[in-house]
């Protein structure tokens, strides 16, 4: 009888042993995936916020931006002495126009002497901007830019509260005075969408300047919970957006919660199941399913977190789209603005709208260079056998007009057949090429010669060398990064992204890319692409 009571003694003690392990792995387990879960939904939803500060921000800059056409206009005017007759008459027209100006201002020296509309503004009349602190700052900052400065939040001497934008104005080299747009704090939260409170069904917002004068004043603490915070270099302001209820928090610790009872219960059925070995095969399968349910909850998350950055690369594509909207109002503006005072521009005024007009082409043209730097590795092709002898061929043919005018003489042969993504390789052999006969010495046959070289059994090497005015070594990194141009000469067009795609293209091929060249001898771009991409 003793034996039988001391075996069953060390039986329950093994059990209990047993089922402590079973809670102490499920517990580590489960507290893991909590955590896992925590730090998921916390990105999630700092993304969210980053999102949101970056669309406010946006809009906040759109608004601003709507403004820089009617400052240099008025500008235009004072320039040309023109604003006796024509300030009230632009002014109107200017403000019919645009719903995020509330007033525009001509300021001579430090003195407003001009102010649309005046009913309203009266006090701003003859009132001098350098006996405020703050104003002299903002104005010496708007001088050392030479470009308009946002000073604001601050309180107008006519009353309320608003931003306002100078940008100087120069007669003969000299600073004359200041073209000033004004916008009151009640039109720039309708120009973002947010009411005097900032604070929208799911975010929270301020927006202050160095004065530590708010746009909203709703006293709320941005130093806790998920808060993101962004720079406005046009005002020198601070955004500041942030979560009113997240919830990461909560779903972890219910989670948490959750695996701590699950813990609980397997050990409780782990030493239930080493006293009753009948029912073991059920309670496993029965965990099984837990666990297979947890590890359901995983990739769940994981595939918000997928969705959320093929989000984020949509977003970014639709910005880049939209940046293209300002660039041609600018353009159009600018054109109108040529049409209709044709008469009354001189060539220098002529030659300044059309400086401007060519670089918002030129912007645009960044633009999609960088949407094509996005894009690169994301192809709807399938890989393809290209005998890069006849691909090299194309390209000639495409530039027939420039070998013809410029003498070109391009040799290649017994280049291999590959198997690759057609379109890629396409534009890394028609970006060199291109490059060869685009920095060509003047007055010289260019000599273009296109080689195989060996690698490893992995990879295939091809080099394109040129006898064109060549590179210092100090540049050979430096010419791979985005819009690193080397402007080598002034007649040279481009924005310094061509190499930086390629060198995207090639590493997302398995490869890399690198140059050797020597000044007024040539260059010679050497590149590897994996076998089996």
């Amino acid at each position: 009888m003793k034996l039988f009571k001391k075996i069953f003694k060390a039986l329950d003690y093994w059990t209990n042993q047993l089922a402590l392990l079973a809670f102490l792995a499920m517990f580590i387990i489960t507290q893991t995936i909590a955590f896992k879960i925590f730090t998921i939904e916390k990105e999630n939803e700092t993304l969210l916020v980053k999102e949101e500060a970056n669309h406010i921000k946006n809009q906040l800059e759109n608004a601003i931006n709507y403004s820089h056409n009617a400052v240099k206009i008025i500008g235009f005017i004072a320039e040309k002495n023109l604003q006796d007759e024509n300030f009230d008459i632009v002014s109107k027209d200017l403000l019919a126009k645009n719903e995020f100006i509330d007033a525009l201002q001509l300021i001579k020296d430090s003195t407003i002497i001009k102010t649309y509309p005046l009913k309203g503004n009266e006090p701003t009349i003859g009132y001098n901007i350098a006996s405020n602190r703050l104003h002299k700052i903002a104005i010496l900052k708007a001088i050392q830019g030479n470009r308009i400065f946002f000073e604001g939040p601050i309180n107008l001497i006519q009353g309320g509260v608003g931003i306002v934008g100078r940008e100087p104005i120069y007669k003969n080299n000299k600073l004359w005075g200041f073209s000033a747009v004004l916008i009151k704090q009640e039109t720039l939260h309708k120009a973002i969408g947010i009411d005097s409170t900032g604070s929208k069904k799911r975010f929270q917002y301020q927006v202050t300047g160095k004065n530590k004068i708010d746009f909203f004043n709703n006293n709320i603490d941005f130093s806790e919970g998920i808060t993101h915070k962004t720079y406005i270099a046009s005002g020198d302001w601070f955004l500041h957006v942030k979560l009113k209820d997240p919830n990461f928090k909560n779903r972890a610790m219910a989670f948490s919660a959750f695996g701590l009872l699950l813990s609980i219960i397997v050990a409780f059925f782990i030493r239930e199941l080493a006293i009753q070995p009948v029912k073991l095969k059920k309670l496993v399968d029965e965990k099984t399913k837990d666990l297979e349910k947890l590890n359901t909850i995983l990739n769940q998350r994981a595939d918000e977190l997928s969705s959320t950055n093929k989000e984020l690369e949509y977003f970014a594509y639709i910005i880049s789209h939209d940046l293209q909207e300002p660039l041609r109002m600018i353009s159009s503006f600018l054109s109108l603005l040529e049409k209709k005072y044709n008469d009354v521009l001189d060539e220098k005024g002529k030659k300044y709208i059309f400086y401007a007009v060519d670089g918002a082409k030129r912007m645009k043209t960044i633009i999609l260079d960088i949407l094509e730097f996005s894009r690169v590795g994301k192809y709807n092709e399938e890989p393809t056998a290209i005998n890069v002898n006849d691909l090299v061929q194309e390209i000639v043919g495409y530039h027939r007009n420039a070998i013809d005018n410029k003498k070109v003489i391009i040799t290649y042969e017994n280049l291999p057949t590959i198997t690759c993504f057609k379109s890629p390789i396409t534009q890394i052999f028609q970006n060199l090429i291109s490059n060869s006969i685009k920095y060509a010495k003047k007055d010289e046959i260019v000599n273009i010669s296109i080689k195989q070289f060996e690698v490893d059994k992995d990879h295939w090497g091809f080099a394109v060398e040129d006898n064109g005015i060549g590179i210092e070594e100090r540049y050979f990194e430096k010419i791979f990064i985005l819009f690193q141009r080397l402007n080598i000469r002034q007649d040279d067009s481009g924005n310094g992204i061509g190499l930086a795609i390629i060198k995207k293209i090639v590493e997302n091929l398995g490869g890399k890319i690198w140059v050797t060249s020597e000044i007024n001898v040539g260059s010679t771009f050497y590149f590897t692409i994996a076998k089996n991409v």
